[in-house]
């Protein structure tokens, strides 16, 4: 098929990419011409697992285009255009910022292209729908949805392999059409009406860190009562209804989605009306957690007599190198604020403001050296060489 992904974010990139190397033709737009550059010399933007190998594939890259100009785009033979623009948390308002999504609407809208399948892959909140489509004079009804559940670090292999596909509108021919594109994949389709389908995704944005706050609480009271974490938690998860995948403790959560899609959340009712304290709390119980790992990492420090601090992972978790709402940030914030001497170390992103790898292995005084998320092995042999030949400490939130 011949394909527009208007967006070269995680979503667009990764979909794009993954859909050019399936035998589709992709034209990627995105309004920053430095991005556009860079991509047209092969030079990703963000550091993605696997992304790499299918991008600098000849026959891959031979059917994608860069453009940063709507007009750039030769519509006339185009089928699917995926909207994969940021929806961001409007900080003024604590609301979704849909301003993106609108323009990339209105300029799809202004095409006048009767047959062209506008899907969008960006979340956004089901009372916005009409409103956007309203604004720019577009039927809702010729929208269809197709939200993503890509993971950061794991997004290729997600891409490749879902655990199920989410089509959503409520025109069957556009949806049938959206439908052929995933033909070759394996994965369960679920065809359902626009509401339901962004509901999929935010609720599933809901449950999981829900999930992650529950294993941090389950951590501070095995801590706080003397137990072993590790059994607790396998003794728990070992059970078939709750399982144990994404039962692991850690700082905190953090990321470009969960944050934002829970307050979200939030905003879809009016709590006069109907209560749902679970789903009202999970923002403060992770705050809760990034302050409860920073002051067990001050006693820790304080009682060992140690020299410092290091906090490994810049990232909000494991192979990624974005730092947007990343835990680890927040508790080097509220350690410095204590007056301690904290350093971060990730060997994926170079900052001026981050301790250098030549540095981290040559340190000489003994620090807590504490782990913000599970690091791949080699890196792990460094670190224990550290603690070992410093007299460090090596703190894991996932071992109490």
């Amino acid at each position: 098929m011949n394909i527009v992904i208007i967006g070269t974010g995680y979503v667009g990139l990764v979909t794009g990419v993954g859909l050019a190397s399936l035998g589709n033709n992709v034209t990627f737009i995105d309004l920053d011409e430095d991005k556009i550059n860079k991509l047209n010399n092969k030079n990703l933007p963000f550091y993605e697992p696997g992304l790499e190998k299918y991008f600098d594939d000849n026959d891959t890259f031979a059917r994608m285009q860069f453009v940063s100009k709507y007009l750039d785009v030769n519509w006339e033979d185009k089928e699917i255009v995926f909207i994969c623009v940021q929806t961001p948390n409007n900080l003024e308002t604590n609301s979704v910022d849909t301003k993106f999504l609108e323009s990339a609407i209105n300029e799809v809208n202004n095409l006048n292209n009767k047959d062209l399948i506008i899907t969008v892959k960006s979340t956004i909140p089901p009372y916005e729908i009409k409103k956007i489509c309203d604004k720019v004079g577009l039927d809702s009804d010729l929208l269809t949805f197709n939200p993503e559940f890509l993971r950061e670090g794991t997004a290729v292999d997600d891409f490749f392999n879902p655990d199920r596909i989410v089509v959503g509108g409520n025109n069957p021919l556009k949806l049938k059409k959206l439908k052929e594109l995933y033909k070759d994949f394996e994965a369960e389709i679920i065809t359902t009406d626009p509401i339901s389908s962004q509901l999929i995704k935010y609720l599933s944005n809901t449950y999981l860190p829900l999930r992650l706050s529950f294993a941090n609480e389950a951590a501070r009271l095995v801590n706080s009562s003397g137990g072993n974490l590790d059994d607790v938690l396998k003794g728990v998860g070992m059970d078939s209804r709750i399982g144990q995948h994404y039962f692991r403790p850690s700082p905190a959560w953090g990321g470009s989605c969960f944050p934002k899609d829970v307050v979200e959340v939030n905003n879809f009712y009016d709590p006069n009306k109907v209560s749902l304290p679970l789903i009202a709390n999970i923002i403060e119980s992770n705050k809760i957690q990034t302050e409860w790992t920073t002051n067990m990492l001050k006693s820790i420090h304080d009682e060992k007599k140690l020299d410092g601090i290091v906090l490994v992972g810049a990232a909000f978790k494991e192979d990624t190198d974005d730092l947007r709402n990343s835990p680890t940030l927040d508790i080097y914030t509220q350690l410095k604020d204590k007056n301690l001497n904290v350093k971060i170390y990730d060997e994926l992103i170079d900052s001026k403001d981050f301790i250098s790898t030549e540095d981290f292995e040559n340190l000489e005084t003994s620090c807590l050296i504490a782990l913000m998320y599970p690091l791949k092995d080699d890196l792990m042999l460094k670190i224990n060489n550290i603690v070992t030949r410093t007299n460090s400490f090596l703190y894991t939130p996932w071992q109490l």
